[in-house]
C-alpha cells in the first residue's frame, strides 16, 4: 500500500468517526428535546388527593405538563371509586406562571359528590361539581364571593367500621357480588355483541351502574333495579339518559330500552323486550320472574 493510499484511508476513517460523533450528538439532542417537550406539555403528576368521609371515593388534583413563561397551568381533576375512574375534568389555573400545587384547590364532600374550588391569583375562583353518578358541572365564582367554609383537601377522615355492623356488611358484600355477577352475565350474553363497552360507575347513593356507551347526546347504561317477585332473579334495566350542559346527566330522565332477568340458580339471562315500565314483557320473562 502506498503512502498516498494510506493517508486517504486514514482521512476517510477520521471523517466517518467525526460524522458518527456528530450523529450521536444530534440523536442525543433530539431525545433531550423530546423529553423536555413531553415534560412541559404532557407529563401528568398527582399534586394532591382528597378522600371522601366514608373512604370510598378519592379525588385527585393532577398537573399536566408545566406552565411556560407565566402562562396558565394545565390541571386535571379525577374522581375515583377504588380503582375505577368515575369522571375526569381538564381545566387551567391562571396563577402568574405558578405550577399546580396543593394550595390551588379546596374540596368539600357532599351527599351527591365533591365540590371543588380552584384558585389562582389571575382568575376568579372556578367551581367544579363532580357527582358520584358521573355528572360534572363547572362555573365561576363571583369576584366578591366568600370562600365559605370549604374544608382543606386533607381534612377528610375515613369512616371506621364497628363490630355492630360486621354481619350486615358481610350480607351486603355477598349481595353486591351477586349483582356484579349479574351485570357481567347480562353484558356477555346480550350487550357485548352489540359493541357496547363496560365502565363501572356509581350513583350518588353509591349504587353500582355500568356505562355501556357515552357521547355528547346520550348515555346508555345498565342499572340493577330489584329482585323479582319470586326471588329467583335479579332484574336489570337497560336505559338511555340524555346528556345536558357541561356533560352532566341524570337517570331521572332515562328511557327504558329493555329489562333483563338474571336467574340466580342457573346464571341464565332472559330479556323482557320491555321498552316502558308498563309493558308486561315476554312470557318467558314472566315465568322466570313470577310477575
Amino acid at each position: 500500500m502506498s503512502a498516498g493510499q494510506g493517508g486517504k484511508r486514514r482521512a476517510g476513517h477520521v471523517a466517518k468517526t467525526v460524522l458518527a460523533v456528530i450523529g450521536g450528538i444530534a440523536v442525543t439532542a433530539v431525545l433531550l428535546v423530546a423529553a423536555l417537550v413531553y415534560e412541559v406539555n404532557y407529563a401528568v403528576s398527582t399534586v394532591d388527593t382528597s378522600t371522601s368521609p366514608d373512604g370510598r371515593y378519592t379525588l385527585e388534583l393532577q398537573a399536566v405538563g408545566e406552565p411556560m413563561f407565566f402562562s396558565s397551568a394545565d390541571a386535571r381533576l379525577v374522581l375515583k371509586l377504588g380503582r375505577y375512574e368515575v369522571s375526569c375534568v381538564d381545566t387551567e389555573i391562571a396563577d402568574d406562571g405558578a405550577p399546580v400545587r396543593p394550595t390551588s384547590w379546596q374540596v368539600s364532600w357532599e351527599d351527591t359528590g365533591a365540590e371543588v374550588r380552584l384558585k389562582g391569583s389571575e382568575q376568579s375562583d372556578e367551581l367544579v361539581a363532580m357527582g358520584f353518578d358521573g355528572g360534572v358541572s363547572k362555573g365561576r365564582a363571583k369576584t366578591d364571593e366568600s370562600l365559605g367554609n370549604l374544608p382543606d383537601s386533607g381534612t377528610s377522615e375515613m369512616a371506621t367500621p364497628t363490630e355492630d355492623n360486621d354481619t350486615s356488611f358481610v350480607v351486603a358484600q355477598q349481595e353486591a357480588e351477586e349483582i356484579d355477577t349479574g351485570y357481567k352475565a347480562i353484558y356477555d350474553a346480550a350487550l357485548k355483541e352489540q359493541g357496547y363497552g363496560f365502565q363501572v360507575t356509581y350513583s350518588a347513593k353509591g349504587d353500582e351502574q355500568v356505562i355501556l356507551s357515552k357521547d355528547s347526546e346520550k348515555i346508555v347504561l345498565l342499572v340493577y333495579d330489584r329482585e323479582s317477585a319470586n326471588g329467583a332473579c335479579a332484574l336489570f334495566a337497560l336505559e338511555s339518559c340524555p346528556v345536558e350542559g357541561y356533560g352532566s346527566w341524570s337517570i331521572d330522565g332515562a328511557t327504558l330500552l329493555d329489562e333483563y332477568a338474571y336467574v340466580h340458580e342457573t346464571g341464565e339471562v332472559i330479556a323482557s323486550g320491555k321498552t316502558s315500565w308498563s309493558d308486561t314483557g315476554t312470557q318467558e320473562f314472566r315465568d322466570a320472574t313470577g310477575e
